[in-house]
């Protein structure tokens, strides 16, 4: 495959829209996860075949990026293929701290002239280009991904919530599906995971109240200021983390729960 692979902070968003709409109109075939994961998509998952089939990757540096474990995952997937890797700064602190890895790179500055800084980018990808302006496929676009936070035990009532997810247009990240390992690296990257979700749903179970980890997940995404929606799926009995916090009941009636979870998505502006 010749696509080109966005590693990009959801903080610079704004800058990868204007990027990959131009990059588009100049003959580039792209991976943007935006647009290439669908709704219900595994995200995780779906991350890693885009960064097995890249022709390039593009990696966004800046203030931001800095902060993202995963975008340091995608860099070191990449550096293993030995594939074609190319620094686009945006800021000065992404000059100043570009990783380690790819600091002998030439970037491609955009901190000031967009333009001349765009055509430099071309050429570098020139062997890339398509004659024409390649086919865009129509599929859904996903509005980003949704954190799933949850016990194994209550596996079959988060089946439930992904099929809620894919009408709404939400792809999800689930760990349970992965194995976990919270150890080094890894539990870096769930922090950059949960900071860069549309929200999490905590699913609340004595299962969920057991998890040495789900109570880490919920007082993290407060932490980040990640949107927390509490979901009881059964009663976990007094809890302490959450006393007091409202929740959405699916106990009783499981339709009036996602009508509820609708409505607080909603409110929240997601």
């Amino acid at each position: 495959m010749n696509y080109v692979y966005i590693s990009y902070s959801r903080h610079d968003r704004e800058f990868s829209d204007r990027l990959s709409g131009n990059l588009s109109d100049a003959g580039f075939s792209l991976w943007r996860d935006i647009e290439q994961i669908q709704p219900g998509q595994d995200w995780k998952k779906a991350l890693e075949g885009g960064l097995r089939e890249a022709g390039a990757l593009l990696y966004l540096s800046s203030s931001h990026s800095v902060e993202s474990k995963w975008m340091d995952y995608e860099l070191q997937a990449i550096l293993q293929r030995g594939i074609k890797i190319l620094p686009l700064v945006l800021d000065d602190a992404g000059a100043g701290r570009l990783p380690t890895a790819i600091q002998h790179i030439q970037w491609v500055d955009f901190r000031t002239d967009y333009e001349q800084a765009f055509r430099s980018l071309v050429a570098a990808l020139s062997g890339l280009r398509h004659e024409g302006k390649p086919e865009r496929k129509p599929t859904p676009k996903s509005k980003g991904y949704v954190f799933l936070s949850y016990a194994k035990e209550d596996a079959s009532f988060v089946e439930s919530i992904r099929s809620f997810l894919k009408e709404r247009g939400y792809a999800y990240w689930d760990y349970e599906e992965s194995e976990r390992n919270y150890h080094g690296q890894f539990s870096q990257e769930l922090e950059s995971v949960i900071r860069d979700a549309a929200g999490t749903l905590c699913v609340l179970s004595p299962a969920w109240k057991r998890s040495t980890w789900t109570d880490r997940e919920y007082f993290f995404s407060l932490e980040v200021g990640t949107p927390v929606f509490l979901l009881k799926a059964v009663d976990p009995g007094p809890t302490l983390s959450i006393a007091g916090q409202p929740y959405i009941d699916f106990m009783s009636d499981r339709s009036q729960g996602f009508e509820k979870l609708e409505r607080e998505l909603r409110r929240k502006g997601l």
